[in-house]
């Protein structure tokens, strides 16, 4: 049994249970027996039940509303992996290498895990096979990531635009403390609680729906008078602006930065990065899932840390109270699968201040010099992101803040 598959269920279920009357009214409540009973099986290494559960899971799903399951593609690239791991156990090779094609084309990519997955050992020297899994090398973003080259010093980052953060005297920001009520959000504590509360209050003050255009001015105050004490929703950009500068006006250094793959498709996600003075360091704080996230001891790590740590394979840990409204957020998904597709490259304004992106104040710093500024690896030159200034050097991507 692939853990993710257990990850995948227990959100969908979750969403479900919270509003059910009994535990009858969770659709997935049959597909969840017919997990644990292949689950079980598997531990027994009765192959053959553990089969017999996959097929009747796959059978109930077929059974729930297009709307539940249809587009959740997590959902069946994990199912129809698994049903290949039990189908190339029990010898049935064709129909094991059609459900791993099957996965592949839903978009299960975890190839790392494919080269050593003993349940699919008997059909490992079928040609077809290795087809499949040339087509799947080229999903797996944690190999991806892992093959990316390194950063280095880069003489040319001299002439970029310094990166600036305005944490006061801007009336502006001194508004939207007062107007959100920021001092009370912040009271008592240290930096870190104080910035893990600000986190928390905008991602509960404003929904995050990934969806959504960003179709109000991108500014704080005018995402709150659109948007705010639950009138509306924001896509992540416009999370990560509204958390950025309650940030700034609370006089905490904060930059929000967009994190890409190394193709860019359809997806992207933007977080902050939050100065801590504390620890000395950037750290990541995501409004849109209430996350934020820790080495093995506890110590909140900045994007910088976790993509070196998802390369060298150690430990990184989700905090409990990561979510998305109607249920939790889990590692497995938002940390080894989606965040690790979106650190490919990462993007930041120079300029962080009230407003960096109004169209007005935007055309005004560029025309002054300032510009977004891409941490791409070496002698990689990334298409389809747009314009951009573009370094290797995570040294001075990474600076100590200036603020002013």
């Amino acid at each position: 049994m692939k853990k993710n598959l257990i990850a995948v269920i227990a959100v969908l279920a979750s969403i479900y249970t919270s509003n059910a009357q009994t535990p009858e009214d969770n659709p997935f409540s049959r597909v969840q027996t017919q997990m644990e009973a292949m689950r079980e099986a598997a531990s027994r290494r009765d192959n053959a039940a553990a089969l017999r559960h996959a097929e009747a899971m796959m059978v109930e799903l077929t059974q729930l509303p297009d709307s539940l399951v249809r587009y959740n593609d997590d959902l069946w690239g994990d199912c129809y992996y698994d049903l290949a791991c039990y189908q190339s156990l029990n010898g049935q090779t064709d129909a094991a290498l059609l459900s791993l094609y099957n996965a592949y084309v839903k978009g299960w990519n975890n190839y790392a895990h494919m080269l050593v997955d003993h349940d699919l050992d008997p059909i490992r020297s079928d040609s077809r096979f290795a087809a499949i899994a040339d087509k799947l090398h080229e999903l797996d973003y944690n190999y991806v990531l892992k093959q990316s080259a390194p950063y280095a010093a880069d003489s040319a980052a001299a002439s970029l635009p310094k990166f600036t953060y305005v944490t006061g005297g801007d009336a502006r920001l001194a508004e939207l403390r007062k107007v959100l009520n920021l001092d009370s959000v912040c009271a008592g504590g240290d930096e870190l609680s104080k910035i893990k509360r600000l986190t928390t209050f905008v991602h509960n003050y404003i929904r995050h729906n990934g969806s959504r255009p960003l179709d109000c001015e991108r500014n704080a105050l005018a995402m709150v008078e659109a948007c705010g004490g639950g009138k509306g929703e924001l896509n992540c950009r416009g999370m990560a602006i509204l958390l950025n500068e309650c940030l700034l006006s609370m006089g905490i250094p904060s930059r929000y930065i967009t994190c890409y793959p190394k193709v860019m498709i359809d997806d992207c996600h933007v977080i902050n990065s939050v100065w801590s003075s504390q620890l000395g360091r950037w750290i990541w704080m995501d409004p849109s899932f209430n996350a934020w996230v820790s080495d093995e001891n506890g110590e909140l790590l900045g994007q910088r840390e976790v993509r070196q740590r998802i390369i060298e394979g150690k430990p990184l840990v989700l905090n409990e109270e990561a979510n998305h409204y109607d249920g939790k957020t889990y590692k497995e998904w938002y940390l080894d699968q989606y965040m690790t597709k979106n650190l490919y490259c990462i993007v930041a304004i120079s300029y962080n201040g009230y407003g960096s992106e109004d169209k007005n104040c935007i055309d005004e710093r560029i025309a002054a010099g300032d510009d977004y500024i891409i941490l791409t690896p070496c002698g990689f030159h990334p298409e389809g992101y747009g314009r951009h200034k573009s370094t290797c050097d995570d040294n001075v991507f990474w600076a100590a803040p200036d603020a002013k």
